[in-house]
């Protein structure tokens, strides 16, 4: 019982400090619609921040997989995010759009292990059952960033305080580090060590995909981290529009495009909790995938005809879309890292697909904004069909590769 008491207080310290990062970094992207106008920029410029900071975030998410055994996760991580607090408030002084843009990159430097380092604790000092939960919890927990994130944002720029959501969520960033950094204190003086990092190779479960050569595990990382590039790319690249579509298709002022786009990130955390669920039912993973894609190149394929037809319409159609790809999502990046073996550690595997998803995040919202710019937002969607089927192909094919070769063995 004294152990389930401080692994409790570890999964809620990762919660908080996961839910706090996503929520005040995406502030900015809630808003994105006031800055053009705040900073008289169009669309690439805007856009162009969040490209700097998921470069500097993924870069650094990438050298941290190697390295992430060898770092001390409670200093390194408390530090960082505590820092990063500090500089979210800083733009909310900015009077430019270049200091936001030196800021951000700061920012995507020192935000860069949040997610990989919260998976390697959880795994260390978890017991192999309370981890599907766990996953759970994180994974709604980037949903509940997002309400944070729109929710600031659509009261804040209803009332023309566009900046105060970065002072406060801010600040509650750099006390989830305090909280973060205590509790996995405690559960290094008080919780046994279920597993070190470098024995995740010995699970008791047979993967789905065993990697039996350096020249396998190269393959899979590559692979595995172009899917994650694409998946994310597909939802960043429609989720962060959605207020701009709000207002400039069907009309709405920009707080009550943002407010409406609320309901995104609500919904998406049944695709995390339903997604995971499935995977814990059904122990193939990828089928899982398959499944969900399949349906997400449907939805897709319905965008391109009635995303102008209704605000209601379009809004269910994309949000059920966005919920299937954060289902998808959760799976590349979630529950993969922690079902993977042959001596691949799951924070620093859990690093390197969010860095695959940092990539896509900073620039597949410049590159759609600039389609939607020069060639309207039909065609926008039509990319977006093209590259969800494309997903849902590729993967189908790796699914009965994979099954004839278990045959074969």
């Amino acid at each position: 019982m004294e152990n389930r008491k401080y692994q409790n207080f570890l999964i809620f310290a990762c919660f908080f400090i996961w839910i706090m990062m996503m929520g005040s970094k995406n502030v900015y992207t809630a808003e994105i619609v006031e800055l053009q106008e705040i900073f008289s920029v169009g669309k690439q410029q805007v856009a162009m921040a969040m490209t700097y900071y998921f470069i500097t975030y993924s870069i650094a998410q990438v050298i941290l997989f190697f390295f992430m055994e060898k770092i001390d996760i409670k200093w390194f991580l408390g530090l960082c995010i505590f820092l990063s607090g500090i500089v979210t408030v800083l733009v909310a002084f900015v009077t430019g759009m270049w200091q936001i843009w030196w800021l951000l990159s700061l920012n995507g430097i020192l935000q860069a292990g949040v997610w990989g380092m919260c998976l390697a604790v959880l795994k260390r000092y978890l017991p192999e059952e309370r981890l599907p939960f766990a996953n759970t919890v994180m994974n709604v927990g980037m949903a509940v960033g997002g309400v944070i994130s729109y929710g600031f944002a659509a009261v804040f720029v209803g009332i023309d305080m566009w900046n105060t959501p970065y002072i406060i969520l801010g600040a509650i960033l750099s006390v989830s580090a305090i909280v973060f950094f205590i509790a996995v204190y405690l559960c290094e003086k008080h919780v046994t060590v279920k597993k070190s990092f470098k024995s995740e190779i010995e699970e008791e479960h047979q993967p789905i995909i065993v990697l039996k050569s350096k020249t396998a595990k190269t393959i899979f990382l590559i692979v595995s981290f172009v899917l994650s590039f694409f998946i994310h790319s597909v939802f960043y690249g429609t989720m962060n529009w959605l207020p701009d579509l709000m207002t400039e298709v069907h009309g709405l002022e920009s707080h009550f495009g943002i407010l409406i786009s609320v309901l995104a990130p609500i919904a998406t955390i049944l695709g995390a909790v339903i997604s995971i669920y499935h995977c814990e039912k059904y122990s193939n993973f990828i089928a899982v995938s398959v499944v969900y894609l399949a349906i997400g190149t449907a939805l897709s394929l319905a965008m391109i005809f009635i995303f102008d037809i209704s605000v209601i319409l379009s809004l269910v159609v994309l949000v059920a879309y966005l919920v299937i790809f954060q289902g998808t999502i959760s799976i590349v990046f979630a529950v993969l890292p922690l079902k993977m073996s042959g001596g691949i550690s799951s924070g620093g595997l859990g690093c390197l697909m969010n860095a695959a998803g940092g990539f896509a995040a900073g620039f597949a919202p410049m590159i759609v904004g600039s389609i939607i710019e020069t060639s309207g937002w039909q065609i926008s969607y039509v990319i977006v069909f093209i590259i969800t089927i494309a997903l849902f192909i590729a993967l189908l094919a790796t699914m009965f590769l994979l099954n004839k070769n278990k045959k074969k063995a």
